[in-house]
C-alpha cells in the first residue's frame, strides 16, 4: 500500500517508495504459480487531477512444477513498470489501475507484472530432460508410458499410428 496523501497535496513532486507485497496464488493455463512476497521499488508523483504516476522495479521468485519432470522448479521475476492510477477510475475495471482515499493497492499492480513476465515453461534446472512416467500396477515409477499402451488416454492414437505406418510400408 502507498499512502499518496502528501503526493495530491503537492502534485508534481515525486516520492520513493519500498515495499512488499504479497501476490495470491494464479491458475496460468492450468499451472498453479506460487509468489513469494514481491519487492516493489521506485516512485511516485500525483498529477493535477488527482491521478499518481507510480513507475518502479518488482522483484519476486514465482514456483510452479518442472514442465518435464514435475518437481518443484522457481523462476526470479524482474521487471520494471510505469502505470497510471486514476483517481476515479473504476477499481473493477481489469483495463486500468484505479484507487480511492488516499492509499493505492499495488496488489493488483504486482499480479498483473509478475504473471505477464513469467517463463512460458518452469524447469527444475536449465538441463532437465526427464519426463513423467507413469506408475504400473504395482506403483512402481519405472514403467514408462510406452509399455502401458493400453491404459494411457492416447493408446488408441498410438495404435492408429502404428497400423497407418506398417500400411504405408
Amino acid at each position: 500500500m502507498l499512502d499518496v496523501s502528501t503526493a495530491t497535496r503537492n502534485p508534481g513532486t515525486r516520492y520513493v517508495y519500498d515495499v512488499e507485497q504479497a501476490i495470491a496464488p494464479q491458475d496460468v493455463s492450468g499451472e498453479m504459480v506460487r509468489f513469494d512476497k514481491a519487492h516493489l521499488t521506485g516512485s511516485f508523483e500525483a498529477m493535477e487531477n488527482g491521478d499518481v504516476e507510480v513507475e518502479g522495479k518488482l522483484t519476486v521468485l514465482a514456483h510452479a512444477r518442472c514442465a518435464n519432470c514435475l518437481k518443484d522448479a522457481s523462476t526470479l521475476v524482474e521487471t520494471e513498470y510505469r502505470e497510471l492510477f486514476q483517481r476515479e477510475g473504476d477499481p473493477e475495471d481489469d483495463e486500468i489501475f484505479a484507487y480511492a482515499g488516499h492509499v493505492i493497492d499495488l496488489e493488483k499492480l504486482a499480479m498483473s507484472y509478475a504473471v505477464m513476465h513469467l517463463p512460458m515453461r518452469f524447469l527444475c534446472r536449465p538441463d532437465c530432460q526427464d519426463y513423467v512416467q507413469y506408475l504400473d500396477e504395482d506403483n512402481d515409477p519405472g514403467t514408462c508410458q510406452k509399455e502401458l499402451t493400453g491404459q494411457h488416454p492416447f493408446a488408441a492414437l498410438q495404435q492408429l499410428l502404428s497400423q497407418s505406418g506398417a500400411d504405408q510400408e
